[in-house]
């Protein structure tokens, strides 16, 4: 089954089997294609998320189409997912686009808020068939706050299928886990969790994440340097569609390698 509609199942097993899925932001064909590429080469099974930026852009739709019809040409096992959905609107768009899993992402609002509009959307979830991400921090450098287990008990409670938890990861910097913590976060929830924040996670801290219910890493910032790398070093090349494979090339050798990372293998 190449493309997953529904990511809840897909979610379970992963938690029940202490399997760790790389979430990769994609925003462009070219990175599709090389995400796809890549778990094509290693048998695995991805997600292909968007940022609320990029689907400004690049519309729910037409990323769910590109996304999906990709997939089902290939053998590789996909989802789609909404990343850091900042509006109840915003998530009902992708939900109707027929993404396979949505996150919420409450950090703007009153907890209460938060609680209240997860539950409005664990009924929508649930009777279109897609799993809910929900998260109540930030992991934004230099501003993140981390998750208690009180808040992610309630989060649970309100009807998430999966739990953001802040624990130490922030986006686009080198990271270390509060693994105790997370620890005690999971011993109160018993809920497949996600990492944001995933580029710059250790390999051994990701091991152990694994074992305490993470199920889902986010990757966007290493995706993204490969891919400035090779805009910079062909910023006066003449042959754009050598820059375009190139591109691809470069998204594929960095999926593969987080791909490897997440099953704790070696990559060289």
């Amino acid at each position: 089954m190449p493309f997953v509609p529904d990511g809840r199942e897909v979610y379970r097993q992963a938690f029940e089997r202490h399997e760790l899925i790389p979430a990769f932001n994609v925003c462009s064909i070219e990175m599709v294609r090389g995400c796809i590429e890549a778990a094509e080469e290693t048998k695995a099974t991805i997600i292909l998320q968007a940022y609320p930026t990029d689907l400004e852009q690049f519309p729910a739709e037409h990323f769910q189409k590109l996304v999906e019809s990709m997939a089902w040409d290939s053998s590789a096992t996909v989802l789609t997912h909404l990343d850091h959905g900042k509006s109840v609107e915003m998530v009902l768009e992708c939900l109707r686009a027929g993404f396979s899993s949505v996150m919420f992402d409450g950090e703007a609002l009153q907890f209460e808020d938060t609680l209240e509009a997860s539950q409005y959307l664990h009924r929508i979830t649930s009777q279109m068939g897609a799993a809910l991400e929900v998260s109540a921090e930030s992991f934004n450098q230099g501003f993140s706050v981390k998750t208690t287990p009180e808040r992610a008990l309630q989060l649970k409670h309100a009807g998430a299928d999966t739990l953001a938890v802040s624990v130490g990861s922030e986006h686009g910097q080198a990271s270390k886990l509060d693994l105790q913590l997370l620890s005690e976060i999971q011993s109160r929830v018993n809920l497949p969790l996600v990492l944001h924040g995933g580029s710059g996670v250790s390999p051994d801290d990701l091991a152990a994440a694994r074992n305490l219910g993470v199920v889902k890493i986010n990757i966007g910032s290493s995706l993204y340097r490969a891919l400035r790398g090779v805009w910079d070093s062909h910023r006066d090349h003449p042959n754009h569609r050598n820059v375009y494979a190139t591109a691809r090339e470069a998204i594929r050798s960095v999926a593969k390698e987080k791909i490897q990372v997440a099953r704790l293998e070696k990559t060289r």
